[in-house]
């Protein structure tokens, strides 16, 4: 939960940074035409590509296996993995929305990024449930006599 915390206060410091502190982060608004089209390709292609990856790479086979054998620390080691590849295209897509200059195709990638975290919030439930232990059912009591049971109950 650590990370989680950290990867969006980053962001959200250099949000504030470059937007209401003014901080100047346009170090490469001076970039010509190429090199801002293989930037954003390559972006582009990163999150397409990547934020997938993250949001099932509990259901991959290997990985499952590994968290039903190794339950704690799998889930330390592949929950990890999928916060820092979605944390690197957070921070990277916010702080390249300021390094060139207010670029839209950044900040839209960065917010694709930001509404898939919720998706990843490594809660306890969340966690337990990753590795396969469930929380104890919850027994239900009925007020259901032989009859009911039965089926031989008489309809209103």
């Amino acid at each position: 939960m650590l990370l989680f915390a950290v990867i969006l206060l980053v962001a959200a410091a250099i949000y504030v940074g470059g937007e209401f502190a003014k901080v100047d982060m346009c170090i490469l608004a001076d970039a010509s035409r190429q090199q801002r089209f293989f930037c954003s390709t390559l972006m582009i292609l990163l999150t397409i590509g990547l934020l997938p990856l993250s949001l099932r790479l509990f259901r991959f086979k290997a990985v499952s296996a590994d968290l039903q054998r190794r339950k704690a620390a799998a889930l330390a080691c592949w929950g990890t993995i999928r916060l820092a590849v979605l944390g690197l295209l957070l921070v990277l897509n916010t702080f390249l929305y300021f390094a060139f200059g207010f670029e839209a195709t950044y900040g839209y990638l960065a917010v694709v990024v930001l509404l898939c975290m919720p998706f990843v919030v490594p809660t306890k439930e969340r966690c337990m449930a990753e590795v396969g232990e469930e929380k104890p059912a919850e027994t239900i009591t009925t007020d259901n006599t032989d009859e009911e049971a039965n089926g031989s109950h008489s309809q209103l």
